[in-house]
């Protein structure tokens, strides 16, 4: 790692790529989902008939819920057979540090302690965001699956009780996934103070060596280790 550089990429082309699809895909998703379970709404009608009628609605959510099951796939593959997504992988799961570090964050946010917690490469809200999208979009996929087996004549091997069941879950699923990704993840990359309007890294995939030291020591220390020895000996 070049010391004199004023940034580092921490995400490359595939990383940025694999987000953009992510959220776009999860948006049309969410929009052609939640306007059928909330069709009463004149706001939602006039989304449906942008959307082209119910029809049309259907088909545009069942496209899209085979993109995000190919994303899905693509990123299985990504995380397991490349160097970059195994790293990645290692770096974002969850740790016995992490724990300790919610502690200690829970301690410092409610002033009771100076103390703040030293992330590495992700801090727990980046972790809890990424798994949180890991697993409800395998729940989504899974009844989403089920769902789609009614809308193919495929009923007569799915009871009743279970097509019920499964339509209140993707329903709540999908609006905690809107709760996570569109109220939570958009106030830390676009609202909060210390990124507004936006954090471009989404982007770029650069984070500046400023906003690395401050919000990641951890990872800064690894990247510059003689700066670090330096400033440690002043």
């Amino acid at each position: 790692m070049d010391a004199k550089k004023k940034y580092i990429v921490r995400f490359n082309l595939i990383d940025r790529i694999q987000h953009i699809f992510l959220f776009i895909t999860l948006i049309v998703l969410l929009i052609t989902g939640l306007s059928l379970v909330f069709y009463d709404s004149s706001l939602v009608k006039f989304i449906i008939e942008l959307e082209g009628g119910l029809q049309n609605r259907g088909q545009i959510h069942i496209i899209f819920a085979f993109i995000l099951m190919a994303l899905g796939v693509f990123h299985f593959l990504y995380i397991i057979f490349s160097d970059k997504g195994q790293n990645e992988i290692s770096e974002i799961k969850y740790k016995k540090k992490d724990f300790k570090d919610f502690i200690i964050g829970f301690k410092y946010n409610f002033r009771i302690s100076k103390q703040k917690p030293q992330f590495a490469r992700y801090n727990l809200a980046q972790k809890f965001q990424y798994w949180g999208v890991i697993f409800g979009c395998i729940i989504m996929i899974i009844t989403g699956i089920i769902l789609l087996l009614k809308v193919w004549q495929f009923g007569m091997i799915v009871p009743k009780w279970l097509w019920d069941i499964t339509v209140l879950i993707h329903s709540y699923e999908g609006m905690l996934i809107f709760l996570v990704l569109f109220v939570w993840h958009i106030y830390d990359v676009h609202l909060s103070p210390n990124v507004f309007p936006m954090d471009k890294i989404w982007l770029t995939g650069k984070m500046s060596k400023e906003e690395l030291k401050e919000n990641h020591p951890l990872e800064y220390e690894k990247c510059f280790p003689e700066e670090s020895s330096y400033e440690d000996k002043q």
